[in-house]
């Protein structure tokens, strides 16, 4: 990811924040990689969990380690990180931590890519492929709106990745529960998570939408 340190507090000074912490590695780990990490389970290993095997094992370690140091009451999690939240919250439900999870919208530039320092790596012509995935989430999200099921939903995103000018396929593109991660069947009825994942050059980049699926 690009650290922008110098800019990000500038930027939180102008909200008028008041205090920013942020450890280096040494401060996190000062004796090394640490020997007990958390296990983030079943839900931990699909999608992300599979595509970076180990990434939320680190992820959920130095939450809690940051929780731990703060005495935070509260913490802001972005949407766009949906397995990642969901994954921070069940940590917190299940270890009584008695933090609040508060989770921040997506946010999109003007062309529907979803709001990431890792944009920053694209090209103009990865750009435009990047869009692929917004597009895909945007036609699953507006035929969950029309009242189509969980399948004709999935595949109405999937397909969506074959049109436009750079013509592709997601790493993954899937429909799901929210709390679980957990691939939703035909007769599924509720909310949902339509979640996506692909490369534009050497940049990956990851989106997704909450839906309501019409009952089948």
């Amino acid at each position: 990811y690009p650290r922008t340190l110098a800019a990000d507090v500038a930027a939180l000074e102008g909200l008028g924040v008041d205090a920013v912490y942020a450890p280096s590695a040494e401060d996190m780990y000062p004796s090394g990689p640490p020997r007990i990490v958390l296990d983030p389970g079943e839900l931990g290993q699909r999608f992300e969990g599979a595509v970076r095997p180990g990434h939320f094992r680190g992820v959920l370690t130095v939450v809690a380690k940051l929780l731990a140091r703060t005495g935070a009451r509260a913490a802001v999690f972005g949407e766009k990180d949906a397995q990642q939240l969901a994954l921070v919250r069940r940590m917190v439900h299940d270890l009584d931590l008695g933090v609040k999870i508060l989770a921040a919208p997506t946010r999109r530039d003007d062309d529907g890519l979803a709001l990431s320092s890792r944009n920053a790596y694209l090209s103009r012509a990865e750009r435009a492929e990047a869009l692929a995935l917004p597009r895909a989430i945007a036609a699953g999200a507006a035929a969950a709106a029309a009242g189509l099921g969980a399948a004709a939903v999935r595949q109405v995103a999937r397909d969506a990745f074959g049109r436009g000018a750079a013509p592709t396929l997601p790493e993954y593109m899937d429909l799901v529960a929210p709390k679980t991660f957990e691939p939703v069947g035909e007769t599924w009825s509720g909310e949902a998570l339509l979640i996506g994942a692909r490369k534009a050059g050497s940049t990956r980049l990851i989106d997704n939408a909450r839906v309501l699926v019409a009952p089948r």
